[in-house]
C-alpha cells in the first residue's frame, strides 16, 4: 500500500516499520520482537493488528482471531501463547506448567494469566476497514470467544460483584514494574532475595537471570523484582490459577486502574459488536459491565486515579501514566478533564517525545528503565485517542505528532524511549511500535 502524501523521510520510516512487522511475522501471529519476546502476547497482538489493518485488514483479522487458539475452557485468554520455536524465553511454558491444569482451544502452551483486554478495540478498528460481508464474518467468528473472555473476567476476577476486575500478577497489567505494582509485590520476595538485598547482593542475582542478555540490565526490572515475580508465578501454579485459591495465598491482588479503564472501553465495543450481528449479552453481564463504569470512580483521589489493593481497599498512591487511562475509557467527568489535561501536559509528564510512564520528579524515576519512566508508544496512542474523544484536539494532535517525531529521531522501532532525550531502549525491532507508527502516519497524513 503506497502513501504518496507522505514526505520522503516519513515514507522511509514507514518502510522501516513495515520491514519490522514483516520480519516478526510468524504466519498468523506476530512476535513482539525477534529476541526478547519470541512468542505471541495478547495486547501486543491487538496493537499490532491496529497497525496491520492499514496494510492488510484480512491479515489483521487473523492476528486477532489467532488469540482464540490460546483460550482456556473457562474463557480466559492468556497473556502469552507460546509459539513453536526453539528461541529462549525466560518465563516459558516450563515455568507455568499450564498443561497440567487445562487444555487450550488450539492445544497450544500458554501462561496462566491474562493481559489488558484490547481485543474488542482492535476488532472494531479492523472491521472499519472491511467490506460489510467481511466485517460480518469476522465479527461472527470472534464474538463467541470474545464474549466468553469478558464473562470470565467478571465471573473469575470480580467474585464479590464489586465492579472492578482484580489482577493476580503485574504481568497482567502489561506494565510490569510501575512503582505501585512493585510496592505491593516486593513483600512477596523469596527469602533468598530478601537476604541478598540486606547484604547488597544484587550482583549475585544478576548472574542468575537470563532475560537481560539482549539489553542492558539497567533497562529492565531489577533482579530482585524479577525473581519475586517468578515466585508469584509459582504460587499461582500451586493454586491451579483459580482465583478462589489464589485469594487464600500470599499473592498480591490489585484492582489495576489501567486494566479496568481498558475493560470499560472494551465493554462498549463488545456491546456494539453484539448489536451489529444481532447477538445478545446476558443481562447479568451487562449490569456488571455498567457497574465497572461506576466503580472506577472509587479509584479517584486528589485529582488523579490510582490502582487499589483488593485485600485492604487501600489506594496505591503512586502517580503513574495508568492514572490517565480513564481518559481513554471516557469516564472522567467533564468538569475534571481540563485539570487532568493540565497535569498530563505539565513538565512532570510531558515532553516533546510523549508522556513519561512515571513523573520526572518521582524518586523512582528512571528514564530508560522499562515502566519506571520511559515513553511508550501504545500509551501515547491510547491517551491521544481519549483526548480526541473528549474534544481536546490540540493535545491529541500534539501527542501523536510528538510520537512520530520521537520514532523518527531515533530511526528505529524501539520498545520504549527516554522522555529526556528520545533515545530508544529495550528491543530495537519492536512490533507494536512499528504497527502503531503505521497507524499514526495513516491518520495524520
Amino acid at each position: 500500500m503506497s502513501v504518496p502524501s507522505l514526505p520522503a523521510d516519513l515514507a522511509a520510516l514507514r518502510e522501516t516499520a513495515i520491514d519490522v512487522l514483516r520480519d516478526n511475522d510468524l504466519g498468523d501471529i506476530t512476535r513482539p520482537s525477534p529476541t526478547l519476546y519470541p512468542h505471541q502476547w495478547l495486547w501486543d497482538s491487538c496493537f499490532i493488528a491496529i497497525g496491520l489493518r492499514r496494510l492488510d485488514p484480512g491479515r489483521a483479522a487473523k492476528e486477532v482471531l489467532s488469540l482464540l487458539r490460546g483460550q482456556w475452557p473457562n474463557g480466559m485468554i492468556p497473556h502469552v501463547i507460546f509459539a513453536e520455536t526453539s528461541d529462549f524465553y525466560h518465563a516459558g511454558p516450563q515455568r507455568w506448567r499450564c498443561d497440567q491444569v487445562t487444555t487450550t482451544a488450539g492445544g497450544v502452551q500458554s501462561t496462566g494469566v491474562t493481559q489488558p483486554p484490547m481485543i474488542a478495540e482492535a476488532a472494531v478498528r479492523i472491521a472499519a476497514m472491511m467490506t460489510p460481508s467481511a466485517r460480518d464474518a469476522f465479527y461472527r467468528a470472534l464474538f463467541p470467544g470474545l464474549l466468553r473472555f469478558h464473562t470470565w473476567l467478571y465471573l473469575e476476577r470480580d467474585p464479590d460483584d464489586d465492579g472492578l476486575v482484580t489482577l493476580v500478577h503485574s504481568w497482567e497489567s502489561g506494565m510490569d514494574n510501575t512503582p505501585a505494582w512493585m510496592e505491593i509485590t516486593r513483600p512477596a520476595a523469596p527469602l533468598g532475595v530478601r537476604a541478598l538485598r540486606r547484604i547488597n547482593g544484587g550482583d549475585a542475582l544478576d548472574a542468575l537471570r537470563r532475560d537481560s542478555k539482549e539489553v542492558p540490565p539497567d533497562e529492565r526490572l531489577t533482579s530482585g523484582d524479577l525473581f519475586t515475580l517468578y515466585r508469584i508465578v509459582r504460587e499461582l501454579r500451586r493454586a491451579h490459577y483459580n482465583f478462589r485459591e489464589i485469594r487464600r495465598s500470599i499473592v498480591p491482588l490489585v484492582q489495576d486502574v489501567a486494566f479496568n479503564a481498558i475493560l470499560i472501553r472494551a465493554n462498549e465495543h463488545l456491546t456494539a459488536i453484539a448489536a451489529e450481528i444481532g447477538q445478545t449479552i446476558p443481562a447479568w453481564l451487562w449490569r456488571s459491565m455498567h457497574r465497572t463504569r461506576e466503580a472506577i470512580e472509587r479509584l479517584h483521589a486528589d485529582g488523579t486515579y490510582y490502582s487499589r489493593d483488593f485485600r485492604t481497599g487501600t489506594l496505591l498512591r503512586h502517580e503513574t501514566i495508568s492514572g490517565f487511562l480513564p481518559l481513554y475509557a471516557g469516564v472522567v467527568p467533564e468538569d475534571r478533564v481540563d485539570e487532568m489535561v493540565k497535569t498530563l501536559t505539565s513538565p512532570r509528564y510531558w515532553s516533546r517525545f510523549g508522556i513519561a510512564s512515571v513523573p520526572l520528579d518521582d524518586p523512582g524515576f528512571l528514564p530508560r528503565c522499562y515502566w519506571q519512566g520511559p515513553v511508550w508508544v501504545n500509551m501515547n496512542w491510547l491517551i491521544a485517542d481519549g483526548l480526541e474523544r473528549y474534544g481536546r484536539l490540540d493535545a491529541a494532535e500534539n501527542l501523536r505528532q510528538n510520537t512520530i517525531d520521537m520514532i523518527a529521531s531515533s530511526g528505529a522501532m524501539f520498545e520504549y524511549y527516554s522522555p529526556l532525550d528520545g533515545s530508544g531502549a529495550g528491543s530495537n525491532r519492536f512490533s507494536w511500535t512499528a504497527a502503531l507508527l503505521v497507524d499514526l502516519l495513516a491518520a495524520e497524513h
